[in-house]
Formats: structure tokens, sequence, C-alpha cells
């Protein structure tokens, strides 16, 4: 995990995330976007890494040297998506405008009955896909997620007693969490995990990502590989206004440890629907980084993604 990401003190006092909450449920969607250009402004001035690190990264994902202007709109994105995890949470996920792309993948991996391992990133709302798919779909979901970071402190208080997460959460990093995720799978159900970021001393693979290497987490791959299961990339993207997009990715049919070495072009010596670790991960981090410069201030990692 990255000691940038870790070293960060949690922003904003829990009282005004409260009000935040609050009027989010009673003045409306509406109001709360107006507030939120204010409370962007603070950050944006406050905030200096914060602020570096997206004009770095957006660098990179625009081709073009960021201004100032599109750091503002990184954080405004960034914020909108923080207020409907809101109405997410307390079952009012109708009132977004959600369209879902590619569903035909992930249930052409559920009927293999091997249950099916979604990849997600902090590449847009990996929210709307727990949420969506248990409560509309009825899916059975399990999310294998850090308790400790910000996102979770920040669940806890935009829930209550009535808005507990409809998915199954299985804590990283604790003693038998992967086995618990290796059941679900083996009962045909899915488990959600974000690739994109590495925790503790797991290890990594380090993979060019818009133009530099950058280390990933084989931690999926080896669960993947262990089980079986399909293996899917998937992305909540946020779209302006009230509209978002949950697209699916297939990336495997199963992860074999056949030591495959994928190419510069992240082209698998192995069949195509058959990876190993490896390529698995090259076919992962080539999604994310067409996604990355297909929606740039999705992109919801403000610390040096590619510092060693």
């Amino acid at each position: 995990m990255s000691s940038q990401w870790r070293g960060r003190n949690e922003r904003g006092s829990r009282g005004a995330i409260r009000l935040i909450v609050w009027l989010a449920l009673h003045a409306g969607r509406n109001v709360c976007r107006g507030l939120l250009v204010p409370v962007c402004a603070y950050f944006f001035v406050t905030a200096p890494l914060t602020r570096k690190a997206s004009a770095g990264f957006l660098n990179r994902a625009l081709g073009r040297k960021a201004t100032w202007r599109d750091t503002f709109t990184h954080l405004l994105v960034f914020s909108t998506t923080l207020l409907d995890r809101v109405y997410l949470m307390h079952h009012r996920q109708r009132e977004l405008a959600i369209q879902i792309s590619n569903e035909a993948v992930l249930e052409g991996a559920l009927a293999a009955g091997r249950g099916c391992l979604l990849l997600g990133s902090h590449l847009g709302s990996f929210e709307l896909l727990g949420v969506v798919g248990s409560r509309e779909k009825k899916l059975a979901v399990n999310v294998v997620m850090h308790i400790d970071d910000d996102g979770a402190r920040l669940g806890k208080l935009i829930t209550d007693a009535h808005s507990a997460p409809p998915y199954n959460v299985i804590p990283l990093g604790r003693p038998g969490s992967m086995l618990r995720a290796k059941e679900c799978l083996e009962r045909g159900e899915i488990v959600g995990i974000l690739a994109d970021r590495r925790y503790a001393n797991e290890k990594t693979h380090s993979l060019p990502f818009l133009g530099s290497p950058a280390k990933f987490s084989l931690g999926p791959m080896r669960l993947a590989k262990l089980t079986g299961a399909p293996v899917i990339a998937v992305f909540g993207i946020f779209r302006g206004g009230r509209a978002y997009e949950i697209i699916f990715e297939s990336l495997a049919e199963r992860v074999y440890d056949g030591g495959a070495i994928f190419d510069a072009m992240f082209q698998p010596t192995a069949p195509a629907n058959t990876l190993s670790p490896e390529c698995c991960l090259g076919a992962y981090v080539a999604c994310l980084e067409r996604q990355a410069r297909s929606n740039p201030f999705n992109w919801f990692n403000f610390y040096d993604f590619w510092s060693a």
C-alpha cells in the first residue's frame, strides 16, 4: 500500500460530514451539488498534495498539461460520487440514472457455476456495483475491502441501522479473509475486490500504466487461480448529472499457473480465455488504462500512483 496514501489524515470533521448527509437526505441532491462547489474550492486551496496528485495524473491521462479548471473538475466529480453514496446506501439508488453495459458478460460467467471474481478500482464508484447487484439484481455480492481506510470510515458515517450495506463485507488482511472469499466463489457467488492498490507485503508485478511503470498486486489473481473462478473487470463511471454507467469487461474464464508472460502489448501467450496470473493482471491494467484515458475525472487515487 502506498505510504503516501496510508500516511494521509482524514480530511473534514465528522460533524460536517453528518450535516451533509442530513442535507442530502432532506434538502435534495440538487441543493447539495450546489454546496459541493464551495466545499471543493476549500479543498482545492488547502490540500496542495491532493491538487498536485490530481494534476500529475491528469497530465498523463489527458495527454496535455492539466489546468486548474481540470483539477477543480476532478475534485468536483469525486465529491459528487461521495454525495451519491448517501443515496445508494439509504435505498434511494433509483434517484440516479444507472445504465449497465455488457451485462451478458457477468451473466455468462455466473452461468458456469464457479462464481465470479469482479476486479474493481478507484476509478468511478465501486459502491454502485454492490448496491445495484444486491438490491436491483438480487445477486449474492461479497466485497473484499480494507475496513481501516478513509473510504470505509466514511461509509460508516453515511450509514445507520436502517442503511447497512446490502452486500457482505469481507475484511481484508485478517486471518481467513481469502478462505471466506474462496468459499463464496465456490457457492457460485460474486466476490468484488479493488485491484488497483497494493496492501502490506503483497506480491506485486510492475506494469506500464499511462506511460510509466506502476506496481499492482497479484493477490486477486492468486485468488482466481486458487478457485478457478472467471475474472471480470468492472467500472462504475459517473457520466454527469444523475447518470452512471456500470461497465463489465471479461478478463479470463480461468486463471492458471502456467508461467506465461505477457508482452508489452498485453497479448498473452496462453489461450484467450485461460490466462496466467501475470497475463490476467496485464489484461486488467490494460482495461484500467483505457477507462482512465476515456474517463480521467473518475480517477480517485489522489496520491502519486507511480511512486516507488
